[in-house]
Order: C-alpha cells, then sequence, then structure tokens
C-alpha cells in the first residue's frame, strides 16, 4: 500500500508503509471494545464460622495445604480472617493437617 506525503518543499513522495504497520493498524481498528468483567460474588460465609465444621473449611484449603488467599476465593477481609482463624484452631484440635501428603 503506497501512502503519499508532502515535504517542506511541496514535493509529493510515496512511501511504503510496509506490511507489519498495515496489519497493526487492520488490527487496531477491528479489535472489538474492552469489556470490564463483573465482580464475580464471593463464597458464602456464615455469621460464625465454626472451627469444627471441617468439610466447610476445607474448601479454603487447596491442595497444597496453605489458607487460600482472599483474592481467589473472594471473601471479604473480614470473613478471610475468620476462616483463617477456624482454620488454624482446626489444625491445633488435629481436625485439619498442617500440610497435605
Amino acid at each position: 500500500m503506497e501512502n503519499k506525503i508532502k515535504t517542506d518543499t511541496d514535493e509529493v513522495k510515496d512511501i511504503d508503509l510496509g506490511d507489519d504497520q498495515r496489519n497493526d493498524r487492520v488490527a487496531a481498528a477491528a479489535a472489538p471494545p474492552r469489556r470490564y468483567q463483573r465482580r464475580r460474588q464471593g463464597q458464602y460465609v456464615p455469621d460464625y464460622v465454626d472451627w469444627k465444621d471441617v468439610d466447610f473449611l476445607k474448601r479454603f484449603i487447596p491442595e497444597g495445604g496453605k489458607i487460600m488467599p482472599r483474592r481467589i476465593s473472594g471473601v471479604t477481609a473480614k470473613d478471610q480472617r475468620r476462616v483463617a482463624r477456624a482454620i488454624k484452631r482446626a489444625r491445633i484440635m488435629a481436625l485439619i493437617p498442617y500440610v497435605s501428603d
């Protein structure tokens, strides 16, 4: 594709944009508009997190045995603290292992 440009001497010159620049322009023009993802709802956490409820607490412990961070689990900061405290208590009482096998 040839484009013509004017120089300061009023001459018209043909320049070759090359395939790289042409493809970039076409891709930018054809790209769909950006859509922002809606924040997903976090997991439901009851008002009182019981350290004896092992099935509930295991939802917040992945295979490695670490407590899942709130950016992944999607719970609020307050709920994350309550869940972490309950997991630590359950580990002390030997209901949940500290590490996975």
